[in-house]
């Protein structure tokens, strides 16, 4: 089993209120809890985010390339069509979160973890993941493509209709997820893990008929 590291805090946040204050281009935040605010039109490139908690934070219009998470937690944010492109996440959990539509190409992302996350049409694309978990959550539609991956986890997740490309899934566990319609190239599959059920949906993609 892969062990996933969690967020590392200081025993006492500082409870930040206004994010105004704050430009996100190569500005450094540390050390807050952040919940219940909306944060609205803000874009930065280079920003870093450490050891923070995000409660119940609506995220819109938002744009964050290249922005580096370090021991950063989000619960029950909104995160829906954001954009960490080029970005680094290293200890981030996601609970209980919405990332519908979120730009999460072309990140580095090293112990991260996707619980209960509402992340449609999400895009992975060109990331390099290390030991990341997700988690009783729902990606249809999400995009991987040419992803490059070390312990990529998935468990009791919908990735119906997802795609991915030049992606290779050996060693990765879809048994207790749902993968029906997603869209792959065979090289990929070379090595994944499935449900004999699942096996006979992939049949579709040899474009055979079974009778």
């Amino acid at each position: 089993m892969v062990k996933i590291q969690k967020p590392k805090f200081i025993d006492e946040l500082e409870e930040e209120f206004d994010l105004d204050a704050y430009d996100f281009d190569g500005d450094k935040i540390q050390n807050k809890i952040v919940q219940g605010i909306t944060v609205s039109d803000k874009y930065g490139r280079g920003a870093t985010i450490d050891s923070c908690i995000f409660k119940n934070v609506i995220f819109e219009e938002s744009e964050f390339k290249n922005i580096e998470l370090i021991d950063v937690r989000f619960e029950g944010c909104d995160l829906s069509n954001i954009s960490f492109i080029g970005g680094s996440l290293h200890r981030v959990e996601f609970v209980n979160c919405k990332l519908i539509g979120a730009r999460l190409d072309e990140t580095s992302m090293k112990d991260v973890l996707f619980n209960n996350v509402l992340g449609r049409y999400a895009n992975f694309s060109y990331s390099k993941l290390q030991n990341v978990s997700i988690e009783e959550s729902n990606l249809e539609e999400a995009t991987f493509q040419e992803v490059k991956h070390k312990n990529l986890i998935f468990k009791e997740s919908n990735l119906a209709n997802s795609y991915f490309n030049k992606t290779s899934l050996s060693k990765v566990d879809f048994t207790t997820s749902e993968i029906t319609g997603i869209d792959v190239d065979l090289e990929s599959l070379v090595g994944v893990i499935v449900t004999s059920y699942q096996a006979l949906d992939l049949t579709r993609l040899l474009r055979i008929t079974i009778k």
